[in-house]
């Protein structure tokens, strides 16, 4: 692995101990800097149950129910995180990879529908809007809190 990766970087001066290093070295290496990178203080936030609830991210938006996501919005009152709900941040907490223009720019569809089904959850009674936008990369969009 050394090897391929002083070959493909073409460097003008090649590493040796890079050239030399045993494969069970570098992925040693490679996941203590991956533990390194984590920080202790910062507590992942995940959807509870997240293969029930994926589909939010996968369905077709037309198939999008505000069945499924009252009982998600649920789950995450009952998971007792303060999570600022969002279209984006529901499709964050499922995994979907956001922070990818291209694919977030393919999602318009399923954002137009998250925002119709948050706007009749919060006339149901279940959120409540903030008064200011969140912004995520840009993108401005209403956040709700959900009611306790």
């Amino acid at each position: 692995m050394g090897q391929l990766i002083v070959v493909g970087a073409s460097a003008d001066k090649p590493n040796s101990d890079v050239f030399n290093i045993e494969d069970e070295d570098l992925l040693n290496g490679l996941l203590k800097f991956d533990k390194r990178a984590k920080l202790d203080n910062e507590e992942p936030i995940t959807v509870p149950d997240w293969k029930k609830f994926s589909n939010i991210s996968r369905l077709d938006p037309k198939e999008l129910t505000i069945e499924l996501l009252e009982k998600l919005i649920i789950e995450l009152k009952n998971s007792n995180k303060k999570i600022v709900v969002t279209p984006i941040n529901l499709m964050k907490l499922n995994g979907a990879p956001v922070s990818d223009q291209t694919w977030l720019l393919n999602q318009k569809p399923r954002i137009k529908k998250l925002k119709k089904l948050l706007i009749e959850l919060k006339e149901n009674g279940l959120l409540n809007e903030r008064k200011s936008k969140q912004d995520f990369l840009g993108i401005k969009e209403a956040g709700y809190d959900i009611v306790e």
